[in-house]
């Protein structure tokens, strides 16, 4: 049996640096969404750029399931490898091929829609239309800082568990 030990404080940290991360993305593609629409850019490039994002996201979840490793930063591996520990091997296959079979049938559905409809006709307002964005963002937000929270409550110190 092996031990492991994880520093909660370490954790915390690299979930804080990941969450950063995250908000910068996300301002990044908002803008440039935002900018991109002003200028009377094309609706149809834009949500095929979108079904394009999530069908990397569908295969970057089914490499992480397949394989226990990220595509992205040390940072992002140690973050996995902890919410591995944490759940458990099995749980936390379980809790991550739910959340691809929901990514996938968005994606699925976000594509047929793409070659069904005819997207020039679309009318996109940005600031009014991106509401439903801001609140996503927020309600992510609000929901991370939540669980970086409870790691303190729910693991006082250090953490130690026996893998065998």
């Amino acid at each position: 049996m092996e031990e492991r030990k994880w520093d909660i404080q370490e954790i915390k940290q690299i979930k804080k640096k990941l969450l950063i991360i995250n908000n910068l993305v996300m301002l990044l593609l908002i803008v440039s969404f935002g900018f991109y629409i002003e200028l009377g850019g094309s609706s149809t490039f834009l949500i095929g750029f979108c079904c394009a994002v999530l069908w990397i996201l569908v295969v970057n979840a089914v490499y992480t399931i397949w394989t226990g490793k990220v595509i992205g930063t040390k940072t992002m591996q140690k973050a996995l490898n902890f919410k591995i520990y944490r759940h458990g091997k099995r749980q936390w296959k379980i809790k991550a091929i739910i959340g691809l079979i929901f990514l996938f049938a968005f994606s699925a559905g976000s594509t047929i829609l793409f070659f069904q409809f005819d997207l020039e006709a679309l009318n996109i307002d940005f600031p009014q239309d991106s509401i439903s964005l801001f609140a996503v963002w927020l309600f992510f937000n609000i929901g991370e800082m939540r669980r970086i929270k409870k790691l303190n409550e729910n693991y006082g110190g250090s953490l130690k568990r026996f893998d065998s």
